[in-house]
């Protein structure tokens, strides 16, 4: 059985339940918090001390961006990681994106606001500012982030932007992220998150 540690409000983490959910793939999910993180058994798992972890037997893996990553060359080469080499180049960028602007602006903005994160409050907005209008005008003209498909481009940056609002950012103000993100909502399978738009009626 796969064990995915992690806590139930982490996009991190939801980037990978949706990755599995729509696989098909069981799991068991084992919530560890901010103190059972610092633990020596859980440093064993992960030296940075941080969520989400994945292990499947003797395999384990850190880090949302690389799980996915994982998770598609193994159920879903080509499909979800890229099928010609400017889509995977296409990909590793909003993987890039995801671990980058989207963390440190959207994602640090609702950790503030929910968790009581001590975050530079204006940074996080600039860059939030800086990456939100980009991937409003991307999604302007296509339904998804790379191609005619869901890739892990989504997956791994979708979360973050969904739970903006959280944080105090108004998705009716980026309306291509908001259909792209009920878009997501509405697939097969989507694990519900508290804070994530309903798929469109």
């Amino acid at each position: 059985m796969i064990r995915l540690y992690g806590s139930p409000m982490s996009g991190n983490v939801h980037k990978v339940r949706m990755a599995l959910a729509f696989l098909g793939i069981a799991w068991e999910e084992v919530t560890v918090d901010a103190a059972a993180r610092q633990d020596e058994a859980f440093r064993a798992l992960n030296p940075m001390a941080q969520i989400p972890v994945y292990v499947e037997g003797d395999f384990v893996l850190r880090d949302s961006q690389a799980i996915a990553a994982y998770l598609a060359a193994r159920h879903r080469p080509g499909e979800w990681d890229g099928r010609t080499p400017e889509e995977r180049g296409a990909i590793a960028v909003w993987l890039s994106h995801a671990a980058n602007e989207i963390f440190n602006g959207p994602a640090l903005l609702r950790a503030e606001k929910l968790f009581d994160w001590s975050i530079d409050r204006e940074r996080a907005r600039a860059v939030a500012a800086r990456i939100l209008p980009v991937v409003d005008a991307h999604l302007a003209s296509r339904q998804w982030l790379v191609g005619e498909r869901l890739t892990i481009a989504d997956i791994a940056a979708s979360p973050y932007l969904a739970l903006a609002p959280d944080g105090g950012i108004d998705l009716e103000e980026w309306p291509h992220i908001r259909d792209w993100t009920r878009r997501i909502a509405a697939l097969p399978g989507f694990p519900s998150m508290p804070g994530w738009p309903a798929a469109a009626d």
